[in-house]
């Protein structure tokens, strides 16, 4: 059993590593070692949605760029910052240049594509984007319903979704989302709507209904488990060694 001072020396220890702000979010006025579980579990729900952040970003941007050297007849076009684009793209662009040659990367539209930042992507879907969108949003989005397939419908799904990304990216805390589940499905449905082989896969690696319907339940039982074993004293069998060889 954990003693108090070993407790609060742990918990010291690690609110300096996850600074006391932080750590104080996941209170709610419980224990630490609510807290504790909180900050676990929330490690497993940001974990669990990275696999469906990966197919939806892969699937939207190649399918985008495709679309847009279509609609353009610029195949590179990214790498050309095409006269289509605004400025906050242009500079997006020059920044992820900038970012290759100085890890001595090929600039070549291939790697521009992957450089370039999700925000650079969603940031496509703006309105001034939309005689753009008009040309290309039924080869982009072609499992979306007739009824909804619009730019602006599709930009407030993909923003909300990438919200949920930076928040999970960063490290900042979703458990206490109340539509934490709502916009998991919206995820899920974004990838369906690009890409059915993408989908196919989703449905096989996301952990995230299971982890979310489980609860904060298992991740108690592992904060319980943490403290036992960081605090357990020292090995017996190694402390009777010790000390025989230095009565010999």
């Amino acid at each position: 059993m954990l003693n108090t001072k070993e407790s609060i020396n742990f918990f010291a220890d690690l609110k300096r590593s996850l600074s006391p702000a932080r750590f104080a979010g996941y209170g709610n006025r419980g224990s630490d070692l609510d807290a504790f579980a909180k900050y676990l579990w929330n490690i497993h729900l940001c974990e669990s949605l990275c696999p469906c952040f990966q197919l939806l970003e892969v699937a939207f941007r190649n399918r985008t760029h495709s679309r847009i050297a279509g609609a353009l007849k610029e195949p590179n076009w990214i790498s050309n910052q095409h006269r289509v684009l605004y400025q906050d793209e242009q500079d997006a662009i020059a920044k992820a240049k900038q970012s290759l040659q100085l890890s001595v990367t090929p600039l070549t539209e291939d790697y521009l594509i992957s450089e370039m930042k999700f925000g650079f992507w969603t940031g496509l879907l703006n309105s001034r984007y939309e005689i753009l969108w008009r040309k290309i949003i039924a080869d982009v989005f072609p499992n979306m319903p007739n009824t909804i397939r619009t730019r602006a419908e599709a930009s407030a799904l993909m923003n909300g979704i990438r919200r949920l990304r930076n928040e999970a990216l960063h490290h900042h805390s979703i458990w206490h989302w109340k539509d934490l589940k709502d916009r998991h499905a919206e995820m899920r449905l974004m990838i369906k709507y690009i890409c059915t082989a993408s989908a196919s896969m989703a449905s096989q690696v996301d952990r995230f209904p299971n982890v979310y319907a489980n609860g904060i339940g298992e991740c108690q039982k592992i904060a319980s488990k943490i403290l036992r074993e960081v605090q357990k004293p020292e090995d017996s069998q190694a402390i009777q060694k010790s000390e025989s060889k230095t009565s010999n």
